[in-house]
């Protein structure tokens, strides 16, 4: 087995570090972007007003904020376990949730504290050129007047957050940390739409190729695409369960005007889960129409070699006759007796030609 392929077969079954490495007295991080150099940006806002500015950690331990403002705290990179912990140690975020933060192979969910809520989901991203679906850890922590988002990596789906932030009158200066929490949930929840649209189109196009040809490729892509199903199917569940331990529990950090937008998500990852079943079951007849396909074209092959060997029968039987070693044999006397057997065998095999065509069998 091939480097790259142990590799994607790691990332498939999430190989990560022993959990006796990760305990509540040293929490580390499990994921592969050990490179990135991790960075605190701190954006201020309130109804009339918004700033911005990136804090190194000694920065960042020594400001502190005000009451007056909203604030979100967005760090990126956390293979950093000592900075991450100084982060959370600010905030007075429990260890076991530190340990969350950094293991990046956990399920979503959400837990109340008393002085925050904590929770964690996966941003899925479609890779154009391997066809495959790429997953990054989000954390979240909702205070009062602050909201700290936690990720791996650069580049994320909530530039369009920080503009909206950054304009002029915007409503979003107007609502509280809650509803930015609803926006990171809003934002990821739509770009599984897009994850879908992507799945669908490769589906169409299998479909389409297995029709026309099958090929032994089909399999493999018609595995693949099961796997990424599953892999939504896996990310999309839970995060239902999120949204409706929102809507249904009482809690200081969300207040009752937000909640209504959740029901909106609400409704919204109800149909990213129907389309993800739906999908499930076209892939399910995917694998039924290369199966059967593939039987098809085998049918063809035995067909072909079957007619072949019935014209062979005969003939066979003919020159099987005329090998025995008898010493009186009238045929073989015959002058033209081996022209003759060449016509007999001919006409046997234009007989069963006509006869087989006529039967529609070729």
């Amino acid at each position: 087995m091939s480097m790259n392929i142990k590799s994607k077969v790691q990332k498939r079954l999430h190989f990560h570090p022993s959990k006796k490495a990760m305990n509540s007295e040293s929490p580390v991080y499990t994921g592969t972007h050990a490179d990135v150099n991790t960075t605190i940006d701190v954006i201020t806002y309130d109804e009339h007003s918004c700033s911005a500015k990136t804090y190194s950690l000694a920065e960042f331990q020594a400001w502190q904020p005000l009451d007056i403002f909203n604030y979100w705290v967005d760090i990126t990179g956390i293979n950093d376990d000592a900075t991450i912990k100084a982060i959370c140690e600010k905030y007075k975020i429990h260890l076991l949730y530190q340990e969350d933060i950094l293991n990046i192979y956990q399920r979503p969910k959400l837990d109340e504290e008393f002085d925050y809520l904590y929770c964690s989901f996966k941003e899925l991203r479609w890779i154009d050129s391997t066809y495959s679906i790429e997953e990054e850890q989000y954390s979240v922590v909702l205070m009062e007047n602050t909201v700290l988002t936690f990720q791996e990596t650069p580049g994320d789906a909530f530039d369009q957050i920080r503009e909206k932030l950054k304009t002029n009158n915007s409503y979003y200066r107007g609502k509280g940390v809650d509803y930015l929490f609803y926006r990171f949930l809003d934002v990821t929840i739509d770009n599984y739409f897009e994850i879908l649209e992507k799945l669908g189109q490769r589906l169409e196009f299998i479909e389409d190729a297995v029709t026309l040809r099958v090929r032994n490729e089909h399999q493999i892509d018609i595995q693949d695409s099961k796997k990424d199903i599953m892999q939504i199917r896996k990310n999309v569940y839970p995060v239902r369960e999120i949204i409706s331990k929102i809507l249904t529990t009482e809690n200081q950090y969300i207040t009752e005007k937000t909640k209504k937008y959740f029901k909106d998500i609400y409704d919204h990852i109800l149909q990213v889960i129907e389309t993800t079943d739906n999908y499930r079951e076209i892939n399910v007849s995917l694998k039924d129409i290369y199966l059967n396909a593939q039987s098809h074209e085998m049918n063809k092959v035995m067909k072909v070699l079957t007619i072949i060997s019935t014209f062979f029968i005969p003939l066979t039987f003919i020159v099987g006759v005329y090998g025995m070693n008898f010493k009186y044999m009238p045929e073989l006397e015959m002058r033209y007796g081996y022209y003759a057997i060449w016509v007999i065998m001919f006409l046997i095999v234009i007989f069963l030609s006509f006869w087989f065509r006529r039967k529609g069998w070729f």
